[in-house]
């Protein structure tokens, strides 16, 4: 993150472009290396450009035997062969293990590339659509690059060569997001490819099949795991629409104030911000401060006047952050809310300049208005990075961001309206059912652990991902200066007194420009547009849901005829399941490519419908050994498809009463 410097990067990019070309054409016919090399480049630049310019092995050896498939290698510093046997023998034993146990796995996760000669056959099965293989030496590489032409599956990305010092976390959690490794994230193994990587880089290895592990669970966990959310996003985004096309309006906050300031200053909540608050309070005319809604009512108690509050939160409880009258202290106080934080947020929001973003989901997409896009993390402080980001502030700081206990226990700043109400064990004292696992983290400064939860670190975790350069579009650095609670990997350390120093220094004033409210009548014609789009999707799902009740009575049927059969000695007449596997797997593609149905009811479900693929994922992949298995197979993937089509039913018709009671509220709101 500190050296990324994206001008630099894309020049010398552009520079080994050049270079492979000519190459290229020098060649004539391009050898396999160079091949190789040319497709790398388009996808990982700097791992093809290491490999590139090694030219000839130091630490390797190269010892062919009588056919291709007999190379083997040697590691000349330890005098260890990656073969201990012959390297033909162990390609064939790994193939027939492969060709009989995982022959229908969609993904495949590998440590180590040997002499790649085991790849070039196993890619011959499509069936595998992304094989990932992290190598730790660049001169393997090399190696397997000048024995085997991969050229076109790295370039299509179904073969995924990754070494660990040119792959960076972001590019990981990329990888569990590919469709083919989540519809197998079930069977996920990691397969060290010979006793040699395992010997010599079994820690490397430990590490990556963690990460990845961790990053999968933080996906699956990000799905949730039943439909009650999205419901609840739905239900607040329809009911605060008279609010949010109304008002001032985030795209025209975002418009007049980009580029305006070089610094952000958030201010989150943990319990190290109190500590902070005199130098916030010296600097606080010089640089853009934004803080999530729990800081509040600490800055106010302060007299510091924050520039944006951001919340995002779909539980009432949070709308108590707001619950005072407004006052002179929210005078040119922006509050940015998600358009489904709860319509009671929205009511306490009243009297002060409010406006909307959308979160990245599907439901809201399919709006087509002009209301923002952030707020993609888990809490409220992701939400102001992102408005930080989006007005190109170039220094951005964190104070307050502990993610973890303080020495004295407290799990948030005082002066906060919820103050600790986390304790140490885990326990959330204004829901005691509710619970966080008590977990620990790297210590800011790097010295020891300190105290956190599992929620903490899912949220850590987000920053993280958040520093990733490559999502953004302009150069900026993000420094940690809180000087207390969890260490966040890709920010800068920094004492905020020092960060303070220099601000002061530049002798920079900030400006905020607040836009003017869009007009009535701008409004009206808003809402009364975004009401029809919502009532046809209402008599949309009833389409669809009819079409899914009637594919679960056919299913169900046949289930029941064969059960029948079952029960009678008989076998089942298995062609009847081979035909409706082909209708149902028609019906779900139609539905993925349906934008309506993807972005409203498949939001609904999605969570429920993507751990059943899982549940599919982990049936499907089973050896087919005999026209039996397979027979079987297919039968009991018909057969849990009535609960899914079932079930699938059951949500559209909830997302339709959902959006109807929210449309009844406009009403409701309007005579009270």
């Amino acid at each position: 993150m500190q050296n990324y410097d994206k001008e630099a990067e894309a020049q010398a990019f552009e520079e080994f472009q050049r270079e492979l070309e000519a190459r290229f054409k020098a060649e004539g016919t391009p050898s396999n290396f160079i091949k190789n090399i040319v497709a790398l480049s388009a996808i990982n630049f700097r791992l093809a450009k290491a490999v590139y310019d090694l030219k000839s092995n130091t630490k390797f050896d190269v010892f062919a035997g009588k056919t291709n498939l007999d190379i083997n290698i040697i590691n000349t510093e330890l005098k260890e062969p990656i073969y201990t046997e012959s390297p033909a023998a162990h390609t064939n034993a790994m193939l027939e293990k492969f060709k009989d146990e995982y022959a229908l796995y969609p993904s495949l996760f590998f440590f180590g590339l040997g002499n790649g000669n085991f790849y070039t056959k196993l890619l011959q099965n499509q069936t595998h659509e992304k094989i990932i293989v992290f190598e730790p030496e660049i001169e393997i590489i090399f190696i397997a690059f000048n024995l085997c032409d991969f050229g076109a599956d790295i370039f299509n990305e179904r073969f995924i060569v990754a070494h660990p010092d040119y792959f960076r976390s972001g590019q990981m959690e990329v990888l569990c997001h590919y469709p083919a490794v989540v519809a197998n994230i079930r069977n996920y193994d990691f397969h060290v490819y010979s006793d040699y990587y395992a010997k010599n880089y079994g820690q490397i290895a430990e590490k990556i099949n963690k990460k990845l592990i961790e990053l999968s669970s933080k996906m699956i966990l990000n799905m949730g795991n039943d439909a009650y959310d999205n419901l609840l996003g739905i239900k607040h985004v329809v009911a605060n629409m008279p609010h949010i096309y109304s008002g001032i309006q985030l795209k025209d906050i975002i418009e007049l104030n980009q580029g305006k300031n070089k610094t952000a200053i958030i201010a989150s909540t943990g319990p190290s911000l109190n500590k902070q608050i005199e130098l916030l309070r010296k600097v606080a005319p010089h640089a853009l401060i934004l803080i999530p809604d729990a800081s509040y009512h600490v800055l106010k108690i302060n007299g510091i006047k924050p520039d944006f509050i951001t919340t995002m939160e779909r539980v009432e409880k949070t709308s108590e952050f707001f619950q005072s009258q407004p006052s002179q202290f929210d005078d040119n106080i922006i509050f940015i809310a998600a358009s489904l934080t709860h319509p009671q947020t929205s009511k306490n929001l009243e009297g002060r300049n409010r406006t909307y973003a959308h979160r990245p989901i599907r439901f809201e997409f399919i709006l087509k208005d002009e209301i923002p896009f952030m707020c993609k993390g888990p809490s409220s402080a992701h939400f102001a990075l992102d408005m930080a980001l989006r007005l190109k502030c170039e220094r951005i700081i964190f104070i307050g961001q502990d993610l973890a206990f303080g020495k004295d226990g407290a799990s948030h700043a005082k002066g906060n309206i919820f103050e600790n109400y986390i304790k140490e064990d885990g326990t959330i004292t204004i829901n005691p059912n509710a619970r966080q696992r008590p977990q620990t983290a790297i210590a800011y400064g790097g010295d020891g652990e300190v105290k956190t939860t599992d929620v903490w670190n899912f949220f850590r975790g987000y920053f993280e991902s958040m520093m990733e350069p490559t999502h953004y579009d302009y150069a900026f650095k993000v420094y940690n200066a809180t000087e207390g609670g969890a260490r966040i990997h890709g920010m800068i350390e920094k004492p905020f007194s020092e960060l303070v120093d220099e601000i002061l220094a530049e002798n920079s004033i900030k400006t905020v420009i607040k836009p003017e409210p869009i007009s009535l009548e701008e409004s009206k014609a808003v809402i009364k547009h975004q009401k029809a789009l919502v009532e046809n999707l209402i008599k949309y799902g009833l389409e669809k849901q009819k079409l899914c009740e009637e594919l679960f009575k056919k299913i169900s049927k046949a289930v029941e005829n064969a059960n029948r059969d079952i029960s009678r000695g008989k076998e089942p007449h298995y062609p009847k399941f081979y035909e409706l596997k082909e209708r149902i797997d028609r019906f779900k593609n139609n539905f993925k490519n349906d934008e309506v149905f993807d972005t409203v009811y498949y939001h609904v479900a999605s969570n429920f419908c993507i751990h059943q693929e899982m549940e599919f994922g982990e049936l499907m992949v089973k050896p087919e050994r005999t026209k039996n298995d397979k027979d079987k197979k297919i039968f009991e993937y018909v057969r849990q498809h009535g609960y899914y089509f079932f079930s699938l039913a059951g949500m559209i018709e909830a997302a339709r009463d959902t959006m109807k009671e929210s449309l009844q509220s406009w009403d409701e709101e309007n005579k009270s």
